[in-house]
């Protein structure tokens, strides 16, 4: 089983407002993979699912909706990560990008960089 594609379908984003002077947006997101209302169709499963975003302040909302298009035989209530990692990714790729022509930072929890430990000769 391998993703064969990823199309979005409805892509919706607004800027409500302006943030707060000295307020600190923090992102709400909410994904939802949607495999009860999967579609097979000629040994290719599609599978539907949404990305919904909203800040706090109420300043921004990003909405995407779209089918993955899964290869093979997949569990459609228990999806595999090599089936929901890439449908993640791709969605957080799409909403960053929508997040950054609006002018706010990408939705995306920053990764701590691991401690450096120093190398001696």
């Amino acid at each position: 089983m391998s993703v064969a594609g990823i199309r979005f379908d409805y892509i919706h984003a607004e800027r409500l407002g302006i943030p707060p002077p000295g307020a600190q947006l923090q992102m709400n997101m909410q994904i939802m993979i949607e495999g009860e209302r999967a579609v097979k169709r000629s040994g290719v499963t599609e599978i539907p699912f949404t990305v919904s975003i909203s800040s706090t302040p109420g300043v921004v909302t990003v909405t995407i909706r779209g089918v993955a298009a899964v290869q093979g035989e997949v569990d459609v209530k228990n999806l595999p990560p090599q089936v929901a990692g890439p449908i993640m990714q791709a969605a957080l790729f799409e909403a960053a990008l929508i997040m950054r022509e609006l002018g706010f930072p990408p939705p995306l929890p920053v990764q701590p960089q691991p401690p450096q430990t120093p190398h001696y000769a």
